[in-house]
């Protein structure tokens, strides 16, 4: 009772509130088996005071508190535990916490046990009654595979795991569910493209063999890359037209406003969950960091409490995080060095290929490379997540949010860059910067040759990276987070002798989360939104791929947390934390990513100037004709200088060469001078306005969009604002009359003291 109330927990009243909406007949079918995890519907709450039980819902002092809140009293007097402990200098520092006690090594481990075990389910009806099932309950309702479309029983694994917990499924529950309007989109944007594909007349004339596909290309390398017809670029020409039609855009558009809705949605959802678990403007108590307490051995006397404190001298304090930051810059570093040797494998891949086999060199050189980062973004990630925890310890935060937040900014922007580099260098920059043939003005070093988007442009490209890491990702993280857990703990009690272990030693072989809870489940989350919304308009199916793979994780993660890991300290939250500013950051840099991937790397703005060019000519196909205007053609001998190594084949010699190729054509908008030097076209400065005026445009109008989105709706619904104002009502209504009983109490206490004076000395 002592323990609750210095906690400010809230409890439920006798007074049963309507938290039904009219939304909940619809997702009837999808509700939790009710037989197991029955509603018991929500109630107002009040500060828990003892000396007003009766008030109080279910005031059964076995059931009155929740797992989850006997947990947090437990861990609120194991902290409070006073260990002394000897300084080098001489003296006692007196130190509190079971952490402290774990720190130095008194105790191996702390956490709250699993309530009994988990066993198939049982037609007795009393086999999910009692205050030790609730474990049972989560599995059997919520854990199970069987469960993966129904809706989540929120309020058990809140009693169970506690309000952080319970907020992470919350938002992953609540995401997962607004990703289905963006699969319907997306996947419709992909249906278009399926659809109108033998009608595109780009790819129609990639693909003739006897007009513009017919047409001589220029080698995309030096020494071993051979001429090409325009028609080898067929396939990727049809690909291009799947991902990249006229939807693209007003999706784009959609993904805008869809990012923003779904931060706004969820603010009004996560204030109602505040409100139902009683959870509004909670401020943690936060104690100092047994790291912390530990690493630290100068101390300073707290004028208030005139007890001894550690603490980090300011100088120190910038050392530490001097040399923290450097560390995280070189893996910064590293990570650049990484995307650039993919690049270099594409290029030495690409060579070899095509001096074996020009079909399929560009497919498979792009997929290999897409493969191939994938393993070096995982690996990276790893030692990152390693050495960005020791650079957090370095650091000797005073508080474990202050070290978390840290630890959580460091991860963030490497996680960045190491997964989204290789996709934003394909977007932006490559083939962006190269010389026409015959030029070496541009080459790396002078002597290498950059790599080139193929005549089509790089969209696809950028497609295939897309899906190969964000697919490979999720694949990877479903083996990494679910099977090596499992493995490891089937490895810890192989050698062990299982009948008659107590509860303590069963949990104490399960997998340890405790250090950042659900971390990592949040990380790939927001990696995955990222995906979802910065390069959505180059795979539109992403969305779909995010949603199956969200179904899935939710059981997984349940599983885990029931099963697999050790019953985590209950921690009250009343939000996501860090992870909402970032999702927000996100979903604005993505209307600017979208924006430049349409105008710069897509063919939507070139087609349109193309249309609005040739509006007057009688051309009954729009773009007939644009595939030739987009290539520049240029006399062949003008690449003998590029090219010492020559194939034998083709470049006998200069009269050979020009006999056979007389012409190729390269993909831009340039021509030749008097003085045979290139410059840009008409076309050229048209295309570019145009693109500027695009993302210009596009930018504003998504802004707009998004600003329109947090103007309608508000942070909390009208609901939740009427409950809430029934609550104070209640809540003052239950002061007056706590008021009128103390003074009518004072008043029979006055009368009653009254009476025995005038009696004790005879008086009427």
């Amino acid at each position: 009772m002592k323990g609750a109330k210095l906690l400010g927990l809230r409890k439920r009243l006798n007074v049963k509130m309507d938290s039904k909406r009219a939304l909940d007949s619809c997702f009837r079918f999808f509700s939790p088996d009710q037989s197991i995890v029955p509603d018991e519907g929500h109630f107002f709450t009040a500060p828990f005071d003892p000396s007003k039980l009766n008030l109080f819902a279910n005031n059964d002092p076995d059931e009155f508190f929740t797992n989850a809140e006997r947990n947090l009293i437990t861990k609120l007097f194991l902290d409070s535990t006073e260990c002394p402990v000897e300084e080098k200098e001489g003296g006692v520092y007196i130190n509190k916490g079971i952490d402290s006690l774990i720190n130095h090594e008194v105790y191996s481990a702390a956490f709250p046990l699993h309530e009994g075990n988990i066993k198939p389910m049982s037609n007795d009806p009393n086999f999910f009654k009692g205050k030790d099932k609730d474990r049972l309950r989560l599995y059997h309702s919520w854990a199970k595979p069987c469960n993966a479309f129904r809706l989540q029983p929120l309020e058990y694994v809140r009693k169970y795991f506690g309000e952080k917990i319970g907020l992470y499924f919350a938002w992953l529950g609540f995401y997962t569910t607004f990703l289905i309007p963006a699969t319907v989109f997306g996947f419709g944007v992909f249906l278009y493209g399926l659809i109108t594909l033998p009608t595109d007349q780009t790819s129609k004339d990639a693909c003739n063999v006897k007009g513009a596909g017919n047409f001589t290309l220029c080698p995309l390398c030096d020494n071993l890359c051979d001429f090409e017809k325009l028609s080898d670029s067929c396939l990727y020409a049809r690909l291009t037209h799947v991902f990249d039609n006229y939807g693209t855009v007003a999706f784009a558009v959609f993904m805008a406003g869809w990012a923003l809705a779904f931060l706004e949605f969820w603010k009004r959802s996560q204030a109602a969950l505040q409100f139902m678990w009683s959870t509004n403007n909670y401020e943690a108590y936060e104690k100092l960091r047994p790291g912390y307490e530990k690493n630290v051995k100068k101390y300073i006397v707290n004028p208030v409490t005139g007890k001894k404190e550690p603490t980090v001298p300011a100088h120190e304090q910038l050392l530490r995080l001097f040399t923290s930051m450097s560390m995280i810059f070189f893996l910064i570093c590293v990570v650049c060095i990484a995307i650039f040797a993919v690049l270099v494998y594409r290029l030495a891949v690409a060579a070899a290929l095509f001096a074996v086999d020009q079909n399929g060199a560009k497919l498979i050189t792009t997929v290999t490379a897409s493969v191939l980062n994938l393993i070096i973004i995982t690996v990276l990630g790893f030692i990152y997540n390693w050495l960005a925890l020791i650079a957090t310890k370095l650091e000797k935060h005073k508080t474990f949010s202050d070290h978390e937040e840290s630890y959580t900014f460091k991860i963030i922007v490497f996680q960045f860059i190491n997964y989204y580099g290789s996709i934003i260098y394909i977007a932006f920059f490559k083939g962006s910067f190269i010389d026409p043939p015959g030029k070496k003005n541009m080459y790396v070093f002078g002597k290498y040759r950059q790599d080139e988007c193929d005549p089509t442009g790089c969209f696809i490209e950028l497609t295939i990276q897309l899906a190969i890491i964000m697919v490979g990702k999720q694949a990877l993280n479903g083996f990494i987070e679910f099977i090596l857990p499992a493995i490891k703990n089937c490895f810890r009690r192989v050698n062990e002798n299982t009948i008659g272990r107590q509860r303590w030693e069963d949990d104490y072989d399960l997998e340890d989360n405790s250090t950042f809870l659900f971390f990592d489940e949040y990380l790939e989350m927001v990696i995955q939104f990222g995906f979802v919304t910065l390069f959505v308009v180059a795979f539109p199916l992403a969305p779909l791929f995010a949603l199956i793979n969200n179904v899935i994780e939710i059981r997984l993660d349940a599983y885990k947390a029931v099963k697999l890991f050790r019953r985590p300290t209950a921690i009250r939250a009343q939000d996501i934390g860090a992870w909402y500013p970032t999702l927000r950051g996100f979903a604005y840099i993505a209307v600017i990513t979208n924006a430049f991937i349409i105008g710069w790397t897509s063919e939507f703005i070139p087609k349109m100037v193309y249309i609005w060019n040739h509006r007057h000519s009688n051309a009954s196909v729009p773009l007939d004709g644009y595939l030739d205007s987009s290539l520049t053609s240029v006399n062949a001998s003008l690449l003998i200088p590029t090219n010492e190594l020559r194939n034998a084949k083709i470049y006998v010699e200069n009269s050979f060469y020009e006999l056979l190729y007389p012409e190729c054509r390269f993909h831009g908008y340039v021509q030749m001078n008097e003085q045979w030097k290139y410059e840009p076209t008409r076309e050229y400065f048209q295309i570019f306005f145009a693109r500027m005026v695009f993302v210009i445009i596009f930018e504003h109008l998504c802004f707009l969009v998004m600003s329109l989105i947090s103007i309608l709706i508000p942070d909390v619904s009208a609901r939740i604002k009427r409950m809430k104002r029934y609550e104070r009502q209640i809540q003052q209504r239950m002061d007056f009359e706590e008021s009128f009983t103390d003074v009518r109490d004072k008043r029979v206490s006055m009368y009653l003291e009254a009476t025995r004076f005038y009696t004790h000395n005879g008086l009427q």
